[in-house]
């Protein structure tokens, strides 16, 4: 059962709502403080008890996007799944969730990604996260005995290449492919392609030569 709020905790996510529905009807404009506070009948300086500055306000507004997504990577990452089941679940519960907010409201949706460019560096922490994780879940399945002669850093490369489309949220909602099920299919071919011919990374490619 989750905690209760705190007063502070309450105020603070009152204020984070508010952010929200400011997105949601004027897009990814330039909101500033003073809206918020209007919104919630405070004063400007009554917010910056709660987020001591305008950026401190973004990060907490990106980790309320996250922190569903961050929980169940932590819930996957600790299960009892093979690592074949785990990798699969790690992606496809996350694909689901933003499919669905996608879906929920695409103008929202775009405007959050919008955001996400204009503060890069509090988006790229939580991509660090999940790129922590996975990697969790890779060395797990070396351990097992999968991907024979590859160390976990060449793996990621490789599954952050042909994964993509299932996670980052641009081309998920552009590729009508990026589904549960394709997901599946890319997910076998991972651990029953990848192997020891795959452990080296390959030698830069020769110059094409054009025929004319």
């Amino acid at each position: 059962m989750a905690r209760p709020q705190t007063d502070h905790e309450a105020a603070a996510e009152k204020l984070l709502a508010a952010a929200e529905e400011l997105v949601r009807e004027r897009g990814p404009v330039q909101i500033t403080i003073t809206d918020i506070a209007n919104a919630c009948g405070m004063s400007q300086s009554n917010v910056y008890r709660f987020f001591p500055s305008k950026e401190a306000l973004w990060e907490a507004f990106a980790e309320r996007w996250f922190r569903e997504l961050n929980e169940i990577m932590e819930e996957v990452v600790a299960s009892d799944l093979e690592p074949r089941e785990k990798l699969y679940q790690f992606f496809a519960r996350r694909l689901i969730v933003k499919k669905a907010r996608f879906e929920e409201d695409p103008d929202y949706f775009n405007s959050c990604m919008i955001l996400g460019d204009e503060h890069r560096d509090v988006v790229m922490s939580y991509v660090d996260l999940a790129d922590h994780y996975m990697a969790m879940i890779l060395a797990e399945a070396i351990g097992a005995g999968e991907f024979k002669g590859m160390k976990v850093d060449r793996l990621m490369t490789l599954v952050n290449l042909m994964l993509a489309p299932f996670c980052d949220p641009v081309l998920m909602v552009r590729y009508r492919g990026a589904t549960p099920e394709n997901l599946r299919y890319v997910i076998d071919a991972i651990f029953e392609g990848f192997g020891e011919a795959d452990a080296v990374a390959p030698k830069e490619m020769e110059p094409l030569r054009i025929a004319s």
